[in-house]
C-alpha cells in the first residue's frame, strides 16, 4: 500500500493533473465510462443493491456542470488592494490540493464516489477512490473497468481488510508526500 500512496503523491506533484484541457479530457472520459458502461452499470446496481439508473443520470449531470464551468471556477479571482498591494496584482488563484481520497458508502455506490470524483478531477487532483467493498460487483467494476477510461484515478483493489487500509489511508501526515 507504501508504494500505491508514493505513486499517487507522485503522479500528483508531476503537474500532469493541472492543465485545463487534461481535466476536461479526464471529464469527458469519464462520461465515456457512464456511457459506454451503462447496461454494465445498471446490472451492477441492480445485482449489488437492487436499484435502478438513477444514479447514472446524477453522475452525467454533475460532468456536465463541471464541463460548462471549468473556464469560469479555474479563473483567478482579483481581489480589492490595500495600500501594500497598490502596485501589485492582487488574486486569489485556485490550487489543486493534492490527492484526493474518495471512499464511497453502501447506499449509492455509484453516486457518492463518482460525484466527488467529478469536482476532484475539476480541481486538478489526483485521486484515489475506494469503493466500499459491501457493493462487491460496483467495487469490481470501478476496479477493472474505470481506470481504462482515467489516467489520474487510481482505484483501490478489493482488499480483505478495507476499513484498516482505509484508516491508515486517512490518517497519514498530510505534510509529507
Amino acid at each position: 500500500m507504501e508504494l500505491g500512496h508514493r505513486g499517487s503523491v507522485d503522479a500528483f506533484y508531476s503537474g500532469i493533473t493541472r492543465p485545463i484541457k487534461f481535466r476536461i479530457s479526464q471529464l469527458r472520459g469519464l462520461s465515456r465510462f457512464l456511457k459506454e458502461n451503462r447496461n454494465l452499470l445498471l446490472d451492477t446496481l441492480a445485482r449489488d443493491l437492487n436499484k435502478v439508473g438513477r444514479e447514472i443520470v446524477l453522475c452525467e449531470e454533475e460532468i456536465q456542470l463541471a464541463l460548462n464551468n471549468l473556464h469560469k471556477w479555474v479563473k483567478d479571482e482579483p481581489v480589492e488592494k490595500n495600500l501594500v498591494t497598490q502596485l501589485d496584482s492582487a488574486f486569489i488563484r485556485k490550487e489543486p490540493y493534492g490527492v484526493a481520497l474518495i471512499i464511497a458508502p453502501w447506499n449509492y455506490p455509484l453516486n457518492l464516489l463518482l460525484v466527488p470524483l467529478v469536482g476532484a478531477i475539476a480541481a486538478g487532483n489526483y485521486v484515489v477512490l475506494k469503493p466500499l467493498e459491501i457493493s462487491k460487483s460496483m467495487e469490481r467494476v470501478m476496479a477493472e473497468v474505470l481506470p481504462r477510461y482515467l489516467d489520474q484515478v487510481r482505484v483501490l483493489p478489493l482488499l480483505h481488510n478495507s476499513c484498516g487500509t482505509c484508516l491508515n489511508l486517512c490518517s497519514r501526515d498530510k505534510s509529507k508526500p
